[in-house]
């Protein structure tokens, strides 16, 4: 009976073994695949398209460099007109104030998650003030993006419903 046991420890114990191996080789190929996205800007600017929440990504000037598919449908159904002019975060247009600091105090390195905002599209250039539509974009998360120096070039705006 003894040696029954050993011989069934010494199974789990192999295949626990390539259970670990299979795992640490999965996790290989994630950490790969995952660095390859990174090096690869366009397949990371294509994958932000397929969000379904409008992101706009701006520099400390307040110059939106990119925005997704969803960002640019929403805009387009808020514009005003049919101006091609490079979009821009309007710091006197943020009528509210949570918003309008985390805008601001984002580039100081803060992560906001922001709750029951009013209208937060009519902050970009081109796009009138709308009314606020009950959980229609409401929420927001900021963050910075940091360049491998530490410095932050860019920071990311999220509208959530």
């Amino acid at each position: 009976m003894e040696k029954k046991t050993k011989e069934q420890l010494l199974d789990e114990l192999t295949e626990v073994q390539k259970m670990l191996e299979k795992r640490t080789e999965l996790q290989g190929h994630m950490m790969r695949d995952l660095k390859l996205l990174v090096a690869n800007e366009l397949l990371f600017s294509q994958i932000i398209d397929f969000l379904p929440y409008p992101i706009a990504i701006f520099t400390p000037q307040y110059s939106v460099t990119m925005v997704n598919k969803a960002f640019a449908a929403e805009a387009k159904r808020l514009a005003k007109g049919p101006e091609e002019k490079p979009v821009r975060i309007v710091q006197y247009k943020i009528y509210d104030m949570q918003l309008a600091s985390a805008v601001k105090k984002v580039f100081n390195g803060y992560t906001f998650f922001l709750e029951d905002l009013k209208a937060p599209f009519s902050m970009f250039s081109g796009i009138d003030a709308q009314s606020p539509l009950p959980g229609h974009f409401n929420r927001a998360v900021i963050f910075p993006v940091a360049a491998d120096d530490g410095g932050i070039t860019h920071a990311v705006i999220v509208l959530m419903p």
